[in-house]
This record gives C-alpha cells, structure tokens and sequence, in this order.
C-alpha cells in the first residue's frame, strides 16, 4: 500500500515575498530565501509545488508578437478562432498537432504531449516593458525544470524534497480551469493500484490508477491563486508517499488508447 493506516494531515502554504520574476533569476535561491522569509523549514517528502509562469519567465520563454512572422495556416486558423494571426503561429510552433478549432479556442496537441487550449500560450500576469505585445510559452522540459529547483534544494539544504510544475488547465466536459501538473522531479506521479490494493470489502482493485501529481497540482492551486495574489509557489507537507523518478510523461494518455480523436 501507498499510505499508511494513519490518516494523512496535509497543510498547503502559499508562500509571500517572492519578487517578480525575470530571465534568468535563479528560481531555487529564490524559493529558498522565500521559505526563510516565510520562517517554514522543508523536510523530507515535502512538494514544492511552482507556478509554470514564474519558470517560463526565468528560463526566457517571452516572446515579443512583434517579431513572429504568421504563416498562411496561421492566418487561415486565425479566421476560424478568432484571434491575433501572431499568437496562433506561436500555438502552431508549439504543437504536434491540431484538433479542434472554434471561437476563441484552438485546441491542440503541444509538444509535450499534453492535449490542451492554446498550446498553453498564455498573456496573463505579463509584465510588458513599452506597451509590447508579448506571450509567455510553456518551459522547453518542465521535467528538467523540476529537477533543477530539487537539486538546488539538495545541495543548500541536504533535503530531498519532491517538486512539480504546475499550470492550469480546462477539461472537455466540466466548466472551468484546474490545476494540473505539466513537470515533476523526485515525485510520484501515477499511483497504480491495480492489483496491489483491495477496497473495504476485500474486493482487489483492478482499474484504479490515481494521478497523484495532477491531484498535487490542483490542491496546490487553491492555495496560488488565479489572478493577481502573488503567490506562486506552495509548500505541501504531510504526504508520506515515496519518492520516486516518476515523469509527466507517465500522466500522458497514449494516442491509441484516446477513444475521442
């Protein structure tokens, strides 16, 4: 089993201080002085759950619009969705593939395998110097961006803790956006109980595989915020799972397995 027969006491804490981020701010100097700041001492098995958008901002993933040249499926597409011919290239940059387009939306398969709006193209909570166009884009391997932050942690504090990349996400049949998980390190993020657990009835659980990261990513977003509460890392504790070199890619439904494309 995955937990212990002691019910887990989970706490979630938005921690205050971080500045705003630029290029190349070292993000795990940052959280550690902002974990100082906030008087919380990490320990093992904590997850430190940070916002895609400061991570994009550090590792230079803004783009000014003025410099994205449009292609002719860029415009054909910006027609149909009803958006700037610039932010569609740069969703077409971003994507394997192309699935559903309609007012205000393109919906697509990003590069990272996740299916999702936009391509995650995003221009809310951007600092824009001159009254510039610009867009943020997803980091290049947010796998590799967890692990970075974990290992600063590690090496300042001889902590291992687990981290994750989370960002927000809209699902095909519910209204609204929640917080998923798009980069891990040090985290478990498919717990599979097929077979390893019985229900309270001693029946063997046979289907049951819980995406621990995405369910991590959305707590943690209670505690973020959407709009404009500054608080883009959280400090989870309380969890007594493994650790584990699990990736997001293990969350990521293969293609032939998908019954809606």
């Amino acid at each position: 089993m995955y937990f212990k027969s002691k019910p887990p006491s989970i706490s979630l804490t938005a921690l205050t201080g971080l500045p705003l981020i630029e290029k190349d701010d070292d993000l795990g100097e940052l959280i550690l002085a902002c974990l100082a700041l906030n008087e919380i001492t990490i320990e093992a098995n904590d997850v430190v759950a940070v916002a895609q958008k400061i991570v994009s901002k550090a590792e230079g993933r803004l783009i000014n619009l003025s410099d994205v040249q449009p292609s002719q499926n860029a415009f054909n597409i910006a027609i149909q969705a009803n958006k700037d011919p610039r932010l569609v290239e740069l969703i077409l940059q971003e994507s394997n593939e192309v699935i559903r387009v309609s007012d205000g939306v393109i919906i697509v398969e990003h590069r990272l395998g996740h299916v999702l709006a936009n391509a995650g193209v995003d221009r809310s909570n951007i600092e824009s110097k001159n009254n510039e166009d610009v867009a943020l884009l997803l980091p290049l391997n947010p796998d590799e961006s967890a692990t970075k932050i974990r290992n600063h942690i590690k090496e300042n504090t001889g902590i291992n803790v687990g981290v994750i990349i989370t960002d927000s996400i809209g699902r095909a049949w519910r209204v609204g956006t929640i917080g998923h998980a798009i980069g891990s390190a040090g985290v478990k993020t498919l717990m599979d109980l097929r077979f390893k657990a019985k229900d309270l009835f001693d029946r063997e659980l046979q289907v049951t595989c819980i995406a621990w990261a995405d369910q991590l990513a959305a707590a943690a977003s209670l505690a973020m915020g959407e709009a404009n509460e500054a608080t883009p890392v959280v400090v989870i504790k309380g969890l007594e799972t493994p650790s584990s070199e699990d990736s997001i890619q293990d969350l990521i439904r293969p293609k032939k397995e998908d019954l809606f494309r």
